[in-house]
């Protein structure tokens, strides 16, 4: 199961109240910062399907000075997985997890939009501007998208 940190879930939070609400997203539902939030909390709700685990060697290299490691094992649960030390354990998905963890830009970027949500500055100083566009690049940073003039 995904754990949830404070960060996660205040990220998870943001992007379902902007998808919920047409008024944070000015020009619709299939703009590019309302598909990216989409892939964003998608990652944050997915589930591995499966797991891996192998062995590794700590300070033993192979001949091209890799270090040594074994076979992968695949399994279907987290239980499965040996848990000694040595081992490397691994989560499947069925489609790689876009954000592994927030970045520390992105809490930032929601953060400051949240301030900005709740003093309603006028649109004229420029604030929401600068608020969403943060929240956009950190964003597609987090889902390793590029965007334009970023």
């Amino acid at each position: 199961m995904t754990t949830f940190t404070r960060e996660n879930a205040e990220i998870k939070s943001f992007i379902t109240g902007f998808l919920s609400d047409p008024a944070h997203d000015n020009q619709s539902s299939s703009s590019l910062l309302a598909n990216v939030f989409r892939i964003a909390l998608a990652s944050l709700e997915a589930e591995p399907v499966a797991w891996r685990y192998r062995y590794v060697k700590k300070g033993v290299t192979d001949s091209q000075g890799e270090p040594w490691v074994g076979d992968w094992k695949y399994v279907p649960t987290k239980e499965d997985c040996n848990d000694r030390p040595n081992y490397e354990i691994q989560e499947l998905y069925n489609l790689p997890p876009a954000i592994a963890a927030p970045t520390r830009g992105l809490v930032n970027a929601v953060r400051f939009y949240d301030q900005v949500k709740h003093t309603n500055p006028p649109v004229e100083t420029g604030a929401w501007k600068d608020a969403i566009d943060w929240v956009l690049k950190e964003a597609c940073l987090a889902v390793n998208i590029g965007i334009k003039g970023g």
